[in-house]
């Protein structure tokens, strides 16, 4: 039976995406798998809290549904950020080969690359549990029918997880089903992609899904570059603008619903989705533009928009609606009702996992 060779803990917040925390006992040396943008003071509290120091940002693939807190981490942190040596991502400090080992403290961290999912997948063994990203999921696996994936290879990288042994853990880096980790042994009796063989997998995964919301966004981020810490502020730091309208605009990118509920006085709304063909209004609009959304996950995609079109003059406002209500900023609402952040009925994204499961990105 194999033995734990690190501390974890599971830092999810909910969401179905897993972010696993690691950390050897005995020098605090920590690494965060698969961490997201909008946790990032979240995982610097949990650090902080564990008198722990990261030194490695890992993200198993370059994500296409959420946004990566890796580069965020390490301007923050000084981490350094681990991916395949497969990646097209110009983020990676460190490209790990297939078998390569990572040190945290006197324990090691062996890295499998596993592709399928994406040219560039990698699970993580720490000699006891292997995190699989987005390869292998509880009773289900990734999908191969986007972003260069190809379920022969996939195939191959299931037996290699396989070969690790029966008793190890299986930690995912997606939750769709309320499973939270399983074993080789479970997935290889109850799981049908694990179990198939070739011909039978890539029978399985030929039909086509929905694709991940906002994924051009989301790529361009995680494989270009995130935000600089001077691009980013606070609620208490909007007053310091000036007047909305005038010296700097609010724009809002959440749908109509959610504006309509509960919004800052005076903010612009164009959508995520619509701001691509309303540019040409965004160019009228007083600079700066604070970019604003629910949780900061669309306001930081629509920075995204901005920055391939070479507009530089923008900020993020952290944490979004949630972070201004939760500091007890003033807000409008045209419900009638008092002022609230609401999730809209307009939500949608497709899920990384075949044949199941939602990954929404909005936030």
């Amino acid at each position: 039976m194999p033995v734990a060779t690190l501390e974890m803990k599971v830092v999810d917040f909910g969401r179905d995406c897993k972010t696993y925390l690691l950390w050897d006992a005995a020098s605090k040396e920590a690494a965060l798998i698969d961490p997201r943008f909008d946790y990032t003071a979240a995982y610097l509290k949990e650090l902080q809290g564990a008198g722990l120091k990261l030194k490695y940002a890992i993200d198993t693939h370059t994500h296409a549904d959420h946004l990566s807190g890796a580069d965020r981490l390490r301007n923050l942190t000084g981490c350094a950020i681990v991916m395949s040596e497969h990646t097209k991502s110009k983020v990676a400090d460190y490209k790990v080969a297939d078998g390569e080992k990572l040190k945290l403290g006197e324990h090691e961290l062996t890295f499998v690359l596993t592709p399928g999912h994406t040219p560039d997948s990698m699970s993580i063994f720490d000699g006891a549990r292997v995190y699989t990203g987005d390869t292998l999921f509880i009773g289900s696996a990734a999908r191969t029918d986007f972003m260069g994936g190809d379920a022969g290879k996939l195939y191959d990288s299931f037996r290699k997880l396989e070969a690790l042994g029966k008793h190890v853990e299986v930690w995912p880096g997606h939750d769709y089903n309320g499973k939270h980790s399983s074993t080789i042994a479970a997935e290889l009796q109850n799981n049908p992609h694990f179990k198939a063989d070739k011909d039978g997998l890539k029978a399985m995964h030929r039909m086509k899904g929905e694709l991940p919301a906002n994924m051009a966004e989301i790529l361009s981020f995680n494989s270009e570059a995130g935000l600089p810490e001077d691009k980013i502020i606070r609620p208490a730091d909007v007053a310091k603008l000036g007047t909305p309208g005038k010296d700097f605009t609010l724009l809002d990118s959440r749908f109509i619903d959610e504006f309509e509920a509960g919004r800052i006085k005076g903010a612009v709304q164009i959508p995520l989705p619509e701001l691509r063909d309303r540019w040409a209004e965004v160019e009228k609009l007083p600079h700066p533009i604070v970019s604003v959304c629910r949780s900061g996950v669309r306001a930081t995609m629509a920075m995204m928009t901005a920055r391939h079109a070479s507009d530089k003059d923008w900020l993020l406002l952290e944490g979004g609606m949630q972070a201004w209500q939760k500091d007890g900023k003033p807000m409008v609402s045209d419900t009638g009702k008092a002022p609230d952040v609401i999730t809209s009925k307009f939500a949608t994204g497709g899920s990384c996992a075949a044949g199941g499961g939602t990954c929404s990105t909005v936030g």
